[in-house]
């Protein structure tokens, strides 16, 4: 045997050795990072459905307000109010409902059975109309107002009857407060959705509708300000497959003969949509066959885009379904990346030793168990470990993405603190180590949080004001506790600081003063200062319970109590 085949001999082996095992370490590493970032893509896209239909399902509550801050619902009065049409009085109290939300329902009308209208729209915080119609007149008057009773400026006339308007007569059928399907507005001709309400006078007779509009395009732009993804969308439709809103390029409704019309997804030319859409039927058609009645949300994978739907709005009287559509490769491009790198490390790792070529597949490996390690972590609500990977490349890459996803999940965005998920999910991981035998067994503190006046706060500086105030305490609570320690904002003015290995009540009082001396300092605002009081309640685990519920039950209760006490003390 010659120099050369014995050479083919010893190197062809190892060539397709490190070649072999650098495959294989790459498809394992892919498929690793592919199931970890599969597993929080589909809580990410869960959330985002959810935090579509939370705020979406706000815009149907606000409505629903307006008209009962015209109109109370009669189970929540004392005694049965007959309903007053008369003009002038209701032009005051629409001025009030629309005050209420002038973002979103900043329009409150009203169309009598006799064919009166009144109708209060503060268009801008410059400009508010008035839409009126006496009884018996043939049309209606639109007049730009500044308080009520002005009628000083005339803008426009028309033949607007709104006994002749789709919810009306649906309204006065159904004798509650219902949502109309989308229909064109009559002034501004665009596709909209109206919450009408019947009214009665003292002998039950219907005087008339009250009802408030919620425009598509409105729902559209609050969708567009969220950041879905590089390349994702969401959108909202009704159970008939009618598109309400949709954050893409392309609007949810279409031009008719220069008016605009509902679009069904059907009609809709983003391929996202309408695969995102195939999958919705599916989800709907199971339910309707007897698979999986009253799930409310799903989500499913179409070819290479991860899908996430939630109901919304049953509440309020609508049937609407939230979506969240995302490419895969959005959240897959560097774990991709890296394997095709991996080829490319295998052929040089041939060439130079086998020794650096085991070395990096070594180090790849350890990254990528702490990833997998990590993921497993924050799918359980554990605290995330600090991630050591030190690389530039893609899976550093994929490192940092972990770390920013955990950040954005668990981290309040105004104060820059751990949010309420995040703060329970801490609580937990410390009382599952109660089972866990050779451990540590845990002790902490919980202390319940609440600022004094802080509305007063917002009502006299402004709710920008707030915030500043928010930001300045939770710096401050960050700097009267340990580092170990845990500040939590657990929602609007309430802040929740766990004391881990706290034991006696003696040291829960002296870091309750320590708080008290370093936040009840003046906050210093762009036009004055604000003083900031607190009230703080505690408890103990496991000596005051070992329940989560139990423990922030007893927290909020001495709380309170202090509240009452430093209200006495006054």
């Amino acid at each position: 045997m010659n120099k050369s085949s014995l050479r083919r001999q010893l190197v062809w082996p190892y060539v397709l050795l490190v070649l072999f095992v650098s495959a294989t370490i790459g498809w394992v590493s892919y498929r690793a990072g592919e199931e970890a970032v599969r597993e929080l893509s589909q809580r990410l896209l869960t959330d985002m459905a959810d935090r579509i239909g939370r705020a979406t399902e706000q815009h149907l509550a606000g409505a629903l307000t307006a008209l009962n801050a015209v109109a109370p619902d009669p189970r929540t009065l004392p005694r049965e109010q007959p309903f007053s049409d008369d003009l002038a009085a209701l032009e005051r109290r629409f001025w009030v409902a629309t005050g209420l939300s002038m973002d979103i329902n900043n329009y409150v009308y009203f169309g009598g059975a006799d064919g009166r209208f009144i109708g209060v729209d503060r268009v801008n915080r410059d400009l508010v109309e008035l839409y009126l119609r006496e009884p018996g007149a043939g049309k209606r008057t639109v007049y730009a107002v500044e308080a009520p009773g002005d009628c000083s400026r005339v803008l426009r006339t028309d033949d607007y009857d709104a006994r002749k308007r789709p919810w009306y007569a649906t309204a006065v059928r159904r004798s509650k407060p219902v949502w109309s399907p989308v229909y064109n507005d009559f002034t501004s001709k665009e596709p909209t959705i109206t919450l009408a309400k019947p009214v009665y006078r003292a002998d039950h007779s219907v005087a008339g509708v009250l009802a408030t509009d919620v425009t598509l395009r409105m729902l559209t732009d609050f969708l567009r300000t969220l950041k879905i993804s590089e390349h994702g969308l969401a959108f909202v439709m009704d159970s008939d497959g009618v598109m309400i809103a949709t954050s893409g390029g392309e609007l949810p409704f279409k031009m008719v003969q220069g008016v605009p019309a509902p679009r069904r997804i059907e009609e809709m030319q983003t391929p996202l949509i309408r695969e995102a859409y195939a999958k919705v039927l599916e989800w709907k058609n199971r339910e309707t066959d007897g698979g999986a009645p009253g799930e409310n949300d799903f989500t499913a994978v179409a070819g290479s885009l991860e899908i996430a739907a939630s109901r919304l709005g049953q509440k309020y009287g609508v049937d609407w379904i939230s979506v969240v559509v995302v490419p895969r490769s959005d959240f897959m491009g560097g774990v991709t990346r890296s394997f095709i790198q991996g080829i490319f490390i295998a052929a040089f790792c041939v060439i130079v030793a086998l020794v650096l070529g085991l070395s990096l597949l070594n180090r790849v490996l350890n990254d990528i168990r702490q990833l997998t390690d990590a993921a497993r972590k924050i799918g359980d609500g554990e605290p995330l470990p600090a991630l050591n990977i030190r690389r530039r490349d893609e899976i550093g890459q994929l490192a940092m993405s972990f770390s920013e996803m955990e950040h954005n999940l668990r981290i309040d965005k105004l104060t820059a603190v751990f949010n309420r998920a995040s703060l329970i999910a801490q609580i937990g991981f410390l009382r599952r180590q109660l089972a866990q035998k050779g451990s540590e067994q845990p002790s902490f503190a919980l202390l319940f949080i609440d600022l004094d006046n802080f509305k007063t706060i917002n009502d006299h500086y402004g709710h920008g004001a707030g915030d500043r105030v928010l930001v300045a305490v939770a710096a401050r609570l960050k700097e009267a506790v340990r580092v170990s320690d845990v500040v939590a904002r657990y929602g609007g003015d309430e802040f929740v600081v766990l004391l881990k290995g706290v034991t006696d009540v003696h040291d829960v009082i002296a870091t309750e003063n320590k708080i008290r001396d370093i936040v009840e300092e003046p906050v210093q605002l762009e036009h004055g200062s604000a003083q900031v009081g607190m009230s703080i309640g505690w408890a103990l685990f496991p000596q005051d319970g070992e329940d989560v519920d139990a423990l922030m039950k007893i927290a909020d209760q001495r709380m309170f109590e202090a509240k009452k006490g430093r209200k006495a003390a006054r």
